[in-house]
């Protein structure tokens, strides 16, 4: 394909890499069914057996774009340890153009690949706390050298959503925060970290989430802002990152209803099904010239336009995203014969295969790329610096800490997740090395209405955890309501997570921590 000759409705122009000609021979080559199935992201869960059962499945079909690993994300079956290492090299093995290995990395290795060997770094809330951008540089570094080590080379991370509704349930603390010139500055020091150590970064879920109270995963939701205020917010993050040169985004299921003219039945499509947002704005307006990678196509809020799984799939490549994650069995068919009866251009195809293998030309998988290296020292030191600076005094009226003479404390947990409980015995632990009697309550701490005991207590800590995922619009009835009617003096509640249930449930309570993360650094 001449790059110069884009079809009109794709006319994305971009600078023509030293080794594009390389790029172009390897186009020339591929048969129309390689194509499509470049424009495939797979779940490799099938790959962890044998190389012969590899071999096998992986022959029955062309080559696929990539490989998702780290199933812990989706509850299926998890790989660990050297199964890991495995099956990706046979994926490498058996795959006739050297495929992208990406993994949802957002807070570190050992968020994906939770075996002992990788760091789990805290949320990205708590590296936005930090403000420290050596610290953001970092946390891209030190994710990038053991994710290549494992054989994964391009990140589903960092997020660049913005915390403008407090009650967005998947957003949270997986953001920076909700200052853009925070954000943008924090993550253009960790897309550098990341990329310079040879994972590529995937930044998410454009065009912004955090505006909506509601989960895409299960619902359409909207970024609501007009367009002047996209632009000098969300806008400002993604051109910064574009400029800084990140190599893939991820098209979110969410539309931005202000800048779109197209309705289905009345309703602005998301991201993922909209030519306006993805070819007009990512690709043309901001200038994004590599792959850009659809969010999970089985959640609903991207099901629920068609209704028909397989015809969303091909629409969602139609109207400009290169790369889906986990479409269905049917899609590459599908995509293949829309293409075939004139549905889809050809051009359109040839745009996404480009996109595609400039990424992977850019991620070293074709040769002629240096990284830097270094090793792994600095991995599980990162964890502690970032909670050291992090970690905020958010409210202290009586001057309560710090508190030297504590003999004994309660810790009362408010959580209905039995991993959380567990947790606090890390503070308990802590407590007790420093000579702290503690005392762990899960949930109810039946002495809160009996003042003779309460005043056997130094202290009454009450910890939260609620972050994505696990949403921060409930909090338990009886805790919250002992916390209010407890001796205020020697009350004091610490977030490992959402720190804005600070204001919104303990506004009266004088004493208040924001850790943000539960890491055990953070605790």
């Amino acid at each position: 394909m001449d790059i110069a000759k884009i079809d009109k409705n794709f006319d994305i122009k971009f600078d023509v890499p030293e080794d594009m000609e390389l790029i172009k021979k390897i186009m020339s080559e591929m048969t129309l069914k390689e194509k499509v199935y470049q424009t495939v992201i797979q779940r490799s869960e099938n790959y962890i057996y044998d190389d012969k059962t590899a071999q096998s499945q992986l022959q029955d079909k062309p080559s696929v774009g990539g490989f998702f690993v780290g199933e812990e994300i989706i509850g299926s079956q998890a790989m660990k340890g050297d199964d890991i290492i495995c099956a990706i090299e046979r994926a490498n093995k058996h795959s006739k153009i050297p495929p992208i290995i990406c993994a949802d990395t957002e807070f570190g290795c050992g968020y994906m690949f939770p075996d002992g060997r990788y760091s789990n770094f805290p949320w990205q809330m708590t590296l936005g706390a930090t403000a420290n951008k050596e610290y953001a540089y970092d946390f891209g570094k030190y994710t990038a050298i053991p994710a290549r080590k494992i054989g994964v080379n391009l990140s589903l991370g960092p997020v660049a959503d913005l915390n403008m509704n407090f009650m967005n349930p998947v957003v949270n603390t997986r953001a920076i925060g909700d200052d853009p010139i925070l954000v943008k500055k924090m993550l253009v020091s960790m897309v550098k970290g990341m990329q310079e150590y040879g994972m590529g970064a995937t930044i998410k879920h454009f065009p912004g989430d955090g505006v909506d109270y509601r989960d895409q995963h299960f619902v359409l939701t909207d970024n609501s802002l007009s367009v002047e205020e996209w632009k000098n917010t969300f806008g400002e993050v993604y051109k910064a990152l574009i400029e800084a040169g990140t190599l893939c985004v991820m098209a979110g299921h969410l539309s931005f209803s202000a800048y779109q003219k197209e309705r289905i039945e009345e309703i602005a499509p998301p991201a993922t099904l909209s030519k306006e947002l993805i070819c007009d704005l990512l690709k043309g307006e901001l200038g994004f010239k590599y792959a850009v990678m659809s969010d999970a196509v089985c959640m609903n809020a991207f099901r629920t336009i068609y209704c028909d799984q397989v015809k969303s799939e091909v629409e969602c490549f139609k109207a400009g995203v290169d790369l889906l994650l986990w479409p269905s069995e049917q899609y590459a068919e599908a995509l293949l014969k829309a293409i075939e009866d004139g549905e889809i251009p050809m051009s359109r195809l040839d745009d996404a295969v480009e996109r595609i293998l400039l990424l992977k030309y850019e991620l070293g998988l074709f040769g002629g790329k240096q990284f830097k290296t270094d090793t792994m020292d600095g991995v599980f030191d990162l964890d502690r610096k970032i909670a050291e600076s992090a970690v905020t005094l958010v409210r202290d009226r009586k001057g309560f800490l710090p508190k030297t003479d504590l003999k004994k404390i309660a810790i009362v947990g408010i959580t209905l997740y039995d991993d959380e409980s567990e947790s606090l015995k890390i503070l308990q632990n802590e407590f007790e090395e420093n000579g702290v009697a503690a005392e762990i309550y899960n949930a109810e701490f039946h002495k809160a209405n009996c003042p003779e005991y309460v005043k056997d207590y130094d202290m009454i800590l009450y910890c939260t955890f609620c972050h994505q995922h696990k949403p921060c619009g409930f909090l338990q009835i009886i805790p919250s309501w002992q916390v209010g009617a407890l001796n205020r003096d020697k009350t004091v509640v610490a977030t490992f997570g959402s720190p804005y249930l600070i204001d919104a449930n303990f506004p009266t309570i004088n004493t208040a921590i924001a850790a943000y993360s539960d890491t055990e650094q953070c605790m």
